[in-house]
């Protein structure tokens, strides 16, 4: 007796449930959450991680973003991660967004390399902490390199490296047991994936890439990642200038205002315009308070670069050149007036200065004396001019794609041409020898008068020829049916009797001279085949000695040909510098698809073995008779 089944619209949403969360797009939401997270620690304390280096600092602010490729390249990602988190213990608490993060790196690695390779890269990765404690002292200088300077340069860091600070630094270490918790996650992962029974094919380093390069620059989601980095980027530098005693006489929403502004950078791809203008605008406040704001700079940067890239020119350059152009023009002609709109801490703000015997407004004047430099938008300006090119390479990509599409195209219609064309010869050769039996059939038919008045045997072999020939023009006529003939159906008028077996001595004849010699081996009765298998026979023959007259450079070609009951065997053998098959056959060498084609209607076999510079053999059977009706 089974339970109570779910209703039908709870299973359905624990199937899609399931399927997002074995997709990419649940890792990009983790690494949003994850680097929203970071973003709160980011506004708790300014810095951040004030007792870290910048790269230190840097690295903890957007590492949460490896969390979107931990499927993709669970190495890059692990690696990352891992080292983030080692990062985040040392400078003060672990961070479990990355440690989560790390985690889920290591237990996707069971799914993307095989079982040696996932457990080599799971222990030296997860090794990577316990090395850097065996030598800390070299760790620690490069990671904190104020702590060994004993005082602090307040115009860089408003921390206080004091004595215990020292101590508490250098005591921090790796924990030996969270590097084989880990490594733990990394075997369970593929004790997992072997329980499944689940197949792995392992990418190099270059798949690896192609898969990277494959998955970042389509989709939105992972533009919100890009959008959460740039604003923790802008929250880290921003935070450090209110470290420091900046943004003084700004209102205490507008520094997380602006750092926020970069999330507008979700927009870059459908509606450009947005945050360039709303980056532009934070750009140009934070000068007048900062002089220069990297991160506000960078991100103005990639809105332009999206603009460019994503608009026509003519759409682009406008926008970015009168934004650009109106920064500089802004800030030279803002005056006290408006600035104290922006700034309502400016109001009132007067000191005595001793020397012009007057009351001035010092803040104000620093800012104004802050003037956005017209070599900054020459620089932004870069930014424009690499979308432009972008767009452009993009454009000639899909032209050069469309090209290749259609010349592609072109060769298979010129091959299905070729086809077509042997087919209409062969149909061609094929009516020559019926035309000729019919023509002999009549003559013996009215040959019977005749061989009435000598008697009935003679009677008797009249008709045995009549009935040969009949048999002979059936099964040419057999042929036919499977070759294709002009449009209208009408035959070429100007039909000539065609070549066979015996005519290949007068061939090779030809087609010797004394660089080339040609050798003919002609075992059996060349006259007991059809015509028409005789032909193809002959022609085959002729291509094979035309293709190593033309291309191949031989000195020396055999032909053999051996004629049977059941069919005949022709084998071209030369010792030239031979040819790639398969490149022939993407190509332009036509004979071989007609040699095929000739075989083909006699359900015969053709086969080719060459190689650059060994030479060539080409060897045909062609059944007749009863070794043709059981191939069929």
């Amino acid at each position: 007796m089974t339970g109570p089944s779910l209703p039908a619209g709870l299973r359905t949403g624990a199937r899609r449930l399931r399927a997002f969360l074995a997709s990419t797009q649940a890792d990009i939401a983790l690494a949003v959450i994850g680097l929203a997270i970071t973003q709160v620690q980011l506004i708790k304390v300014h810095g951040g991680w004030p007792h870290g280096s910048l790269a230190v600092q840097l690295f903890l602010a957007v590492a949460p973003a490896l969390i979107a490729v931990r499927r993709v390249d669970p190495v890059l990602a692990s690696v990352g991660l891992l080292i983030g988190t080692f990062c985040s213990v040392v400078v003060g608490d672990i961070d479990f967004v990355l440690l989560a993060g790390t985690a889920l790196a290591l237990w996707s690695l069971a799914s993307r390399c095989r079982l040696v390779t996932a457990l080599v890269a799971g222990a030296v990765i997860t090794a990577l902490p316990i090395a850097a404690k065996v030598s800390w002292g070299f760790v620690a200088d490069r990671l904190f390199p104020a702590i060994y300077d004993g005082a602090v340069d307040y115009s860089n860091t408003a921390v206080d490296f004091s004595p215990g600070s020292y101590s508490r630094i250098l005591a921090l270490q790796w924990p030996t047991w969270l590097s084989i918790a880990l490594f733990a996650v990394c075997v369970l992962g593929l004790v997992y994936r072997l329980a499944r029974r689940r197949t792995v094919v392992e990418r190099g380093i270059r798949g690896r890439f192609e898969d990277l390069r494959a998955f970042v620059p389509t989709t939105v989601a992972l533009d919100a990642v890009l959008a959460m980095a740039a604003t923790s980027l802008i929250l880290l530098d921003l935070g450090r200038d209110l470290a420091k005693g900046l943004w003084w006489t700004a209102p205490g929403w507008m520094t997380y205002a602006i750092a926020f502004s970069a999330l507008t950078l979700v927009l870059r791809r459908k509606w450009p315009v947005v945050p360039v203008v709303v980056l532009a605008i934070g750009a140009l406040l934070a000068y007048w308070q900062t002089s220069f704001s990297w991160s506000l700079v960078g991100a103005l940067a990639i809105a332009l670069y999206s603009l460019a890239s994503n608009r026509q020119i003519r759409v682009s350059l406008p926008v970015a050149t009168v934004v650009l152009g109106a920064l500089p023009v802004i800030a030279e002609l803002i005056r006290y007036s408006q600035m104290k709109l922006i700034f309502p801490e400016l109001k009132g703000y007067l000191d005595w200065d001793g020397f012009t015997g007057r009351l001035r407004n010092f803040p104000y004047e620093i800012m104004v004396d802050h003037q956005w430099p017209v070599l900054l938008s020459a620089a932004l300006a870069l930014a424009v001019a690499a979308g432009v090119l972008a767009r452009l390479y993009r454009r000639n990509r899909v032209a050069a794609a469309r090209e290749a599409e259609l010349e592609r195209r072109s060769e298979e219609q010129d091959a299905a041409q070729v086809v077509l064309t042997e087919r209409s010869n062969i149909a061609r050769d094929l009516h020559d020898v019926v035309a000729h039996a019919v023509n002999l059939m009549v003559i013996q038919a009215e040959t019977g008068p005749d061989l009435l008045q000598r008697g009935d045997r003679d009677v008797l072999e009249g008709f045995q020829r009549i009935g040969d020939t009949g048999r002979r023009a059936l099964g040419e006529l057999d042929r036919l049916l499977s070759a294709l003939r002009d449009a209208d159906g009408v035959p070429d008028p100007q039909l000539a009797p065609q070549p066979g077996l015996a005519e290949l001595r007068q061939l090779v004849r030809d087609v010797s001279h004394d660089r080339l010699s040609v050798e003919l081996e002609l075992d059996g009765d060349p006259g007991v085949p059809p015509a028409g298998h005789q032909l193809t026979a002959y022609r085959l023959v002729q291509e094979a000695l035309t293709n190593v007259a033309k291309h191949a450079e031989a000195t020396r070609v055999v032909v053999a040909v051996k004629v049977s009951a059941e069919g005949i065997a022709v084998t071209v053998t030369d010792d030239g510098h031979g040819f790639d098959l398969v490149a022939a056959r993407r190509g332009s060498r036509h004979g071989l698809a007609g040699m095929r084609e000739r075989v083909r209607i006699h359900r015969g076999t053709l086969d080719i073995q060459t190689a650059p510079g060994a030479g060539t053999v080409v060897q045909a059977w062609i059944p007749v008779g009863v070794a043709a009706k059981v191939g069929q």
